[in-house]
């Protein structure tokens, strides 16, 4: 082999030939050395000083902020020993006469046809042109350049292997874009034929680090907000794979660091990708399962080739998320639909028994409530027949007895007073009875005639100021009507029973107040007491039949009297309502038509 001359880097010596014909001594100018991993380079050659040549020239190159490595190998077979272990070895500066006239180029068919290596750049260099001429090796040999040891200079050198790299570096990228591409095509059509969300989630992990990172361990999760007990919402791991392999359900904040936590909620919040160069987060948005996160994280950085593929995943798989949703809906549906079909199926037989019974149940109360009533009549009937009769031969023998006690004994009338409240009273829950049992009926019939309405109201008050006479009864009834069209008997009762209430649920010595006004076409009458007052919650109930509220308590009633009211009222084309405030007293107010004359 003929001596070799070296250049620096940026000195005048860089096209000056490596070659040459004469031999001379090697210097270079080292400089500071870029950071990143070295550039293998295979040097091929049987000559120990172009090896050595070869090293100490690209030690003062770089490319891409890494620097150069020189992979020796002093013969064919040697080389293919190095390419069994290191296949991925981009660029290889081939002698073609070494062991052999032709072994350079033996060794180019054993690259190209027995290991397929199609990817590595394969540069002859010659000393001698004449063994293996540019044309044929050209045509007949798959190599990538050819370049003659007399016209190879440091720059050219440096030339030759940057295309080289570039030309391997893009190939590489085509070469991991299709199968990226490959690697979409199969995962998407593995991931379409999953039908339930959780089986997609964790196979879309499996098959999403796949896609840029084939063949090795990753460090995928999926995370979304999970809705907890206590109201709170965190973001939380719902599928893993490598280092993050037992992290489901746990929160993101536990087990990954503060940036990586941020990067995860500002994609969530964002609705969108965010690439990295050593982590990525995916987002895949559906209808009934919310947003979901996918993080990748790798020591490797991440290059804009596998941004572009990430993207391109998340977009054909998106479609995934949407027909799991719909498929899940659907058996969802269906699995409702069958149980609302059996549950309707089976309310209908219950409905159809409880109705058999219910009309048995109904008919036997109907009959007994026929055979009650009908007793009940008879006996209102007696009760108003036999009552009435002693009850009205006790009241008057109570008045000739307060006739006589005025001039002989005045002491009695206080007494001879109670006896006639009580026949009064008495009488009123007879008329009291009478009155709903006729109201049930639909049999009770408004006689009305011309009356006073406060004369009225004084002669229903002056039996209570009798049987009460420690209590105060006040009326204020300057402004009623004095002639109104009404049945007296019947306000009569309303009023009584108002009054009754008001005596029943004020302790003395508290005032009833009776006050009236006209409004309009329309007489008020107001009863007001200082009792105990009507809980809000039971005014709506209070003039239902038999209701008796929380205040009735140890207080003696039937619960109709107010019912009775309010149907007399009505029946007068009238209203009535109340007014009142616990623990203050309450206020009813009775509304008649009153025309003007």
């Amino acid at each position: 082999m003929t001596g070799m001359t070296a250049g620096t880097k940026n000195g005048g010596t860089d096209d000056e030939l490596l070659f040459g014909p004469e031999d001379g001594t090697v210097s270079a100018v080292r400089s500071q050395r870029p950071s990143g991993p070295p550039w293998p380079i295979l040097v091929v050659d049987d000559d120990p000083q172009v090896h050595a040549m070869t090293a100490v020239l690209l030690r003062d190159f770089d490319f891409d902020g890494r620097p150069f490595e020189v992979v020796s190998a002093m013969s064919a077979e040697e080389a293919k020993a190095i390419l069994v272990e290191r296949p991925d070895l981009p660029v290889a500066l081939l002698d073609v006469v070494m062991e052999t006239e032709d072994a350079g180029l033996k060794l180019v068919r054993h690259i190209r046809d027995d290991l397929g290596n199609r990817r590595m750049r394969i540069v002859l260099r010659t000393g001698q042109p004449g063994q293996a001429p540019e044309r044929d090796v050209i045509v007949g040999y798959d190599i990538n350049d050819y370049k003659a040891k007399s016209e190879l200079t440091a720059q050219r050198l440096f030339t030759t292997l940057v295309s080289a790299l570039r030309a391997w570096r893009d190939i590489l990228t085509i070469e991991r874009n299709r199968q990226g591409l490959e690697r979409i095509l199969s995962a998407a059509t593995t991931l379409f034929e999953t039908r339930s969300m959780r089986s997609f989630v964790e196979r879309l992990v499996e098959q999403i680090a796949r896609v840029v990172d084939p063949g090795i361990a990753p460090a995928v999760l999926a995370c979304r907000p999970i809705e907890r007990d206590d109201g709170t919402r965190p973001v939380s791991v719902v599928a893993a794979l490598g280092g993050f392999g037992r992290t489901v359900g746990l929160p993101v904040a536990d087990i990954l660091p503060a940036d990586a936590v941020a990067a995860i909620e500002e994609a969530l919040s964002g609705h969108s990708n965010l690439y990295g160069e050593y982590r990525c987060v995916l987002i895949f948005r559906t209808r009934e399962h919310g947003v979901t996160a996918f993080q990748l994280e790798r020591a490797e950085r991440y290059t804009a080739d596998e941004h572009r593929l990430l993207e391109l995943f998340c977009n054909r798989v998106a479609i995934g998320f949407d027909n799991v949703c719909l498929y899940e809906e659907l058996v969802a549906l269906n699995r409702s639909l069958e149980q609302r079909v059996a549950e309707r199926t089976n309310e209908l037989a219950a409905n159809q028994k409880a109705l058999i019974l219910a009309k048995e149940r109904v008919e036997r109360a109907l009959e007994c409530e026929l055979l009650a009533r009908d007793r009940q009549r008879q006996f209102l009937g007696m009760v108003s027949h036999e009552f009435r009769t002693p009850l009205a031969i006790i009241d008057s023998a109570a008045q000739l007895l307060a006739i006589r006690a005025e001039q002989v004994e005045p002491d009695m009338l206080e007494r001879l007073a109670v006896i006639r409240g009580s026949v009064q009273r008495l009488t009123g829950l007879i008329d009291a009875h009478l009155t709903d049992e006729r109201l049930q009926g639909n049999a009770l019939v408004v006689e009305r005639c011309e009356v006073d309405l406060p004369d009225l109201i004084h002669t229903v008050v002056q039996p209570f100021r009798i049987a009460y006479p420690d209590r105060k009864f006040r009326m204020e009834l300057e402004e009623l009507p004095r002639k109104v069209e009404i049945d007296a008997h019947l306000i009569g009762l309303v009023l009584t029973n108002l009054i009754n209430n008001a005596v029943k649920y004020a302790a003395p010595p508290s005032p009833i107040l009776l006050r009236g006004h006209t409004d309009g076409a329309m007489a008020v009458i107001e009863v007001a007491d200082h009792g105990r007052g009507i809980p809000q919650p039971e005014i709506p109930r209070l003039f239902d039949r038999f209701f008796r509220g929380s205040g009735a308590s140890g207080v003696p009633g039937t619960g109709i009297g107010l019912h009775t009211v309010q149907q007399i009222v009505l029946l007068h084309g009238g209203a009535v309502a109340v007014d009142s405030e616990l623990g203050k007293g309450s206020t009813f107010r009775v509304v008649l038509p009153a025309p003007h004359a």
